[in-house]
């Protein structure tokens, strides 16, 4: 196995295991490598592994995203979500404690 097959096999594991920090030591590694000229087997192993890390990374970015996303929801506080009559969800607003006990 050549040693760029390797390093992107590196890359999809760091992927699927959220080692990000993995991806940050391996990027300048793989840009310093190349292929050897005429060596059309090894260039096609290359492109297909370059191409399941690059659908890696978009599902990676989608992960981060949704995280993101819930955390800020998680953030602002309690709310109810419902669904519109159009599908559309619909926050509700939900009041305070206000008083717990009769005067």
């Amino acid at each position: 196995m050549d040693r760029l097959e390797a390093l992107l096999d590196e890359v999809a594991e760091a992927l699927t295991t959220g080692d990000f920090a993995a991806l940050t030591r391996l990027a300048p590694q793989i840009d310093s490598s190349s292929i050897p000229g005429g060596d059309a087997r090894l260039a096609e192993s290359v492109l297909a592994k370059a191409q399941r890390n690059a659908r890696l990374i978009e599902a990676a970015s989608r992960g981060v995203r949704a995280a993101r996303l819930r955390m800020s929801e998680i953030t602002r506080g309690p709310e109810l979500n419902t669904y519109n009559a159009r599908g559309q969800k619909a926050p509700v607003p939900i009041e305070g404690p206000g008083r717990t006990h009769r005067v």
